[in-house]
């Protein structure tokens, strides 16, 4: 196990500083705009931005990054984000920045790519899931350590601009120096929707769904925190949370599912989402530990539901397609988190800053009642077919590092 972690060490470095700066940039901007006076439409306009540019990329990165190379490709996709980071703090205003936002989720996009088909590269099948656990953990603990970068200076300055920078450029130099074998392409087909939404509704619904809610999440919660009157390090604080809670609720969740009929794991845990965003609510007007406390749940809840919705895709399709069905998803996922940030942001227009929970637990009722229904009209799937749970990074390659798909199943 250590020479397998040790022939990827470099490329998870590479995905740690990439995570360093991206969770501080991301947290970042909402702050800076609220203390710029951006309103809440032209935030959510600006995360919407980077979930579109991602959506981008995720079409046609594939093919520049196989004209190119993948070293070649990291390269120039890291120094235009590293770039795209510093303009930031020197055109403040929302339209540049959503513009920026386009140009930086299109490169996160590419790099996720060239990441993770890199480690699929160098990993047996066996070897998979462990190297999947790793990465995962190591991609959500440097969002969750890049919250706190938010202490080392004044948000309204650019120095933060400047550190989510430099760790950017700094990305691009163990994976240049690594002398691991480069990978195969990266096959880019994908199932129809329809074909997808045949298959497997409530999967296609759940992906809207998280996407819808997940789009919302990432900008708006810390303006919204801001809003609130939190201190910089309260939202730092509150962020962290909200990411240790989707790392640590993946595990008994998936226990559960894998033991159990997976629908009413999901139905529980879309509930769950409901319930904590109505605790939100309730304390945002209070004290900041109650609602400190609430969003560890919250944060669990909106990071488990994807998986889930994967694995049940996986019960019901053939392992032939499970690569096209997975790329699918993704898309489902990439247009829900898209609007997702405007309707969010226009419902703390209309409702206030805590309306921000009311706009989530409504996509959180849907999805709880759309499961109820699916499963009073389709029976379960037999537990000896059904597949197993596997913490699920959403990403443009994530299916390549997904153990429950046989690489030898891959369209190369």
């Amino acid at each position: 196990m250590k020479s397998v972690l040790f022939a990827v060490a470099a490329l998870l470095t590479g995905v740690l500083l990439l995570m360093l700066g991206s969770g501080l940039q991301g947290t970042l901007l909402g702050i800076r705009g609220a203390m710029e006076g951006f309103s809440r439409v032209e935030i959510g306009l600006m995360m919407s931005a980077y979930y579109a540019g991602f959506a981008i990329a995720c079409l046609f990165g594939g093919r520049i990054i196989e004209r190119v190379g993948h070293i070649r490709a990291f390269a120039v996709f890291t120094g235009v984000a590293s770039a795209a980071a510093v303009v930031h703090a020197v055109m403040v205003d929302p339209y540049s920045w959503i513009v920026l936002r386009v140009v930086t989720g299109a490169c996160f996009a590419a790099l996720y790519m060239v990441i993770e088909s890199w480690l699929n590269g160098q990993v047996t099948n066996e070897r998979r899931g462990t190297v999947m656990g790793v990465y995962m953990i190591v991609n959500l603990a440097g969002m969750a350590a890049a919250q706190q970068l938010l202490l080392l200076s004044d948000p309204g300055g650019f120095e933060l601009f400047v550190l989510s920078s430099v760790l950017f450029s700094l990305a691009v130099v163990p994976i240049a120096l690594t002398t691991s074998t480069l990978p195969a392409p990266i096959p880019t087909e994908r199932m129809g929707l329809r074909e997808l939404y045949a298959v497997s509704p409530l999967s296609v619904v759940g992906a809207l769904g998280i996407g819808l809610s997940n789009g919302a999440l990432w900008g708006l919660v810390p303006l919204a925190a801001i809003n609130f009157g939190f201190t910089t390090s309260d939202v730092a604080l509150l962020m962290s949370l909200i990411i240790l809670g989707g790392v640590v609720f993946q595990w008994p969740t998936g226990w559960a599912s894998d033991r159990m009929d997976r629908r009413a794991v999901i139905a529980a845990a879309c509930g769950l989402l409901v319930v904590t965003c109505v605790g939100l609510f309730l304390t945002s007007g209070g004290e900041a530990g109650a609602f400190l406390a609430v969003s560890f749940v919250f944060g669990g809840m909106t990071m488990v539901i994807y998986p889930l919705c994967s694995a049940h895709l996986n019960d019901r399709i053939s392992e032939t397609d499970r690569v096209r069905a997975s790329a699918a998803m993704l898309l489902v996922l990439g247009f829900g988190a898209v609007i997702g940030p405007l309707l969010g942001a226009l419902a703390m227009r209309y409702l206030g800053d805590s309306g921000l929970f009311v706009y989530i637990a409504a996509v959180g009722t849907v999805l709880f009642v759309f499961v109820l229904l699916r499963m009073r009209d389709q029976p379960p799937v037999p537990s000896e077919d059904q597949s197993w749970f596997a913490p699920v990074i959403p990403s443009p390659a994530s299916n390549l590092m997904d153990p429950r798909i046989d690489p030898d199943e891959v369209d190369r």
